[in-house]
């Protein structure tokens, strides 16, 4: 299990960063097509991208939460208790995404979606980024720069959340509402492609440790 999250840690984070780039592309689809944001739970009435929102929204969350188990794994009992709150984080996360999407799905009943897990979820992903970057950090894992981008995601979350109140004036509440979102989105699917550059990089480097001590064994 562990490997398998080391493995797809990278890729899950890209994922889920693209995917909160395209919830936002399909609230932005919606306010053109309705004439502004909403927030309507959706119902057996609402258009295809009414229910395509909450759905890729709550699949971002539960990709990011996943790629950063990823991270957490990565740690390998490092910065223990850093690991122990990102992981605990990150696995509230995942929880609040899968209930969200199986409840939305109609399995349980009527389609619905829950806001209070959805916020949950947004915690999670960003509580978690957070301190498995500051664990990261201690641990010197990951590239340099991918460590403090984690560590200080709310610097990107933070100035875009201040950037939503003079945007309020000029642009459409579809467009403004929701604009931290695809740049959180697009910062970790960045760290997501470091997680993967290093995974791979480790995988060939362990292939060719491999490839070395068979051939010096076939040589005695």
């Amino acid at each position: 299990m562990k490997e398998k999250l080391v493995q797809w840690g990278g890729p899950a984070l890209i994922l889920g960063g693209l995917l909160w780039v395209f919830t936002y592309a399909v609230e932005i689809a919606i306010g053109v097509t309705l004439g502004a944001a909403t927030y309507e739970r959706a119902d057996a009435g609402a258009s295809l991208l009414e229910w395509l929102w909450p759905a890729s929204f709550m699949s971002a969350i539960l990709f990011l939460a996943i790629g950063l188990l990823g991270v957490a794994a990565r740690l390998d009992g490092r910065a223990r208790v850093l690991t122990f709150l990102g992981t605990l984080l990150a696995g509230v996360a995942v929880a609040a995404a899968a209930v969200n999407l199986v409840t939305l799905a109609g399995v349980t009943g009527a389609p619905t979606a829950a806001d209070g897990l959805g916020f949950l979820g947004v915690i999670g992903v960003l509580g978690g980024a957070v301190i498995l970057g500051i664990a990261t950090l201690r641990a010197r894992v990951l590239r340099r720069w991918a460590r403090l981008t984690l560590a200080m995601l709310p610097l990107a979350f933070i100035p875009a959340i201040l950037a939503t109140f003079p945007l309020e004036s000029v642009a459409p509440d579809y467009v403004v509402a929701d604009l931290p979102f695809p740049v959180v989105g697009l910062v970790l699917a960045t760290v997501g492609c470091a997680v993967l550059k290093d995974t791979t990089m480790s995988r060939t480097d362990t292939s060719a440790a491999s490839d070395r001590l068979i051939a010096a064994r076939a040589r005695r």
